[in-house]
């Protein structure tokens, strides 16, 4: 059976990163939300949170087309973003009908670490301006968004993963329960 790896889970907590090592774990495609917002935001543009929050839901709507499209490929695929309940589910829909096995992968952290890696980010790291239009810099507002986001229902099977630091990416445990799903 074709195989959807979806990683998910609070700001900061290195999913592109574990994205990209899966990816050449599985010799296997992968897109990444930042990086298909980057590309809309140098074409299209934005001038306000509004219009970034577009550029967001219009990159959730091409991931979940590309998915489509990869479909008719007979190949494993993985997504990477800070996806919601409803965005989810869409991905899950489209898996069931097209006969993919999903495992999204849930990345989670303390919140005060990830704020710091957060803020770490944006001031010392060459962050592309579509990344920079919130108010998440202040903490309670970085807060409130984890906090809404995780009372959101991750459907499916999943794997929750603890990210206050990085061992997990060479963690071998986590890596062979993944295995067992990529490979079953």
């Amino acid at each position: 059976m074709k195989k959807l790896l979806l990683i998910t889970g609070d700001l900061a907590t290195g999913k592109s990163s574990f994205a990209n090592i899966l990816s050449n774990r599985y010799n296997t495609n992968v897109f990444y939300k930042d990086t298909i917002k980057e590309v809309l935001g140098d074409t299209i543009g934005f001038s306000n949170r509004e219009e970034n929050l577009k550029l967001s839901n219009a990159t959730i709507e091409l991931m979940c087309f590309i998915f489509s499209e990869f479909c008719n490929h007979n190949q494993n695929l993985i997504l990477e973003a800070n996806f919601h309940q409803i965005e989810l589910e869409k991905l899950h829909k489209i898996a069931t009908k097209n006969d993919y096995d999903v495992l999204t992968i849930v990345l989670r952290g303390n919140i005060e670490i990830l704020h710091k890696r957060y803020l770490n980010r944006i001031h010392n790291e060459n962050r592309h301006p579509v990344h920079l239009s919130t108010t998440l810099e202040i903490y309670e507002d970085f807060k409130k968004y984890i906090e809404k986001s995780r009372k959101e229902e991750i459907v499916g099977k999943k794997m929750n993963i603890d990210a206050n630091n990085f061992l997990y990416q060479t963690d071998k445990e986590i890596l062979v329960d993944i295995d067992k799903f990529m490979n079953k």
